[in-house]
């Protein structure tokens, strides 16, 4: 029988509820959580004992999150922009955690990634409507 697959926004069933992933299912569930969540608007903050709290990056259009976990790598890769000459990433390397928290109220959902060395990224999402192509747009009647 085949496992069925959650999508990101099933994964945790009230809003405002946080769940981890599990490392063996990071790729499929970024993957997802990139094609649902392409162009929100993003904040991206960092947090840990030799950083302090960092705003990496504020109102960037969401490009995509990955992570490379083959062999011993354990890095996460969270892009930014919506054209070449806007486009940034940020690494998470060996990173131990992904977490999802679900939208709740006006705001989109949330990621948490941990690194080993307790540092913690986190990456807030607009909810969709606040960048959904109005109905009737160019893009929309191609």
């Amino acid at each position: 029988m085949k496992e069925q697959t959650k999508r990101p926004h099933e994964q945790a069933s009230q809003p405002g509820a946080t769940e981890e992933i599990e490392k063996s299912r990071w790729n499929t569930f970024l993957t997802e959580f990139t094609r649902e969540n392409r162009g929100a608007h993003t904040r991206v903050e960092v947090l840990g004992s030799e950083v302090g709290h960092q705003v990496e990056t504020e109102d960037r259009p969401f490009d995509g999150i990955s992570a490379d976990i083959k062999d011993t790598e354990s890095t996460v890769w969270i892009t930014f922009g919506s054209t070449p000459d806007d486009h940034i990433a940020h690494g998470i390397q060996n990173a131990t955690a992904i977490r999802v928290r679900q939208p709740v109220g006006d705001s989109g959902p949330a990621l948490e990634v941990v690194a080993q060395d307790g540092t913690t990224t986190l990456v807030q999402l607009s909810p969709p409507l606040a960048y959904a192509i109005p109905a009737g747009s160019a893009r929309e009647s191609r």
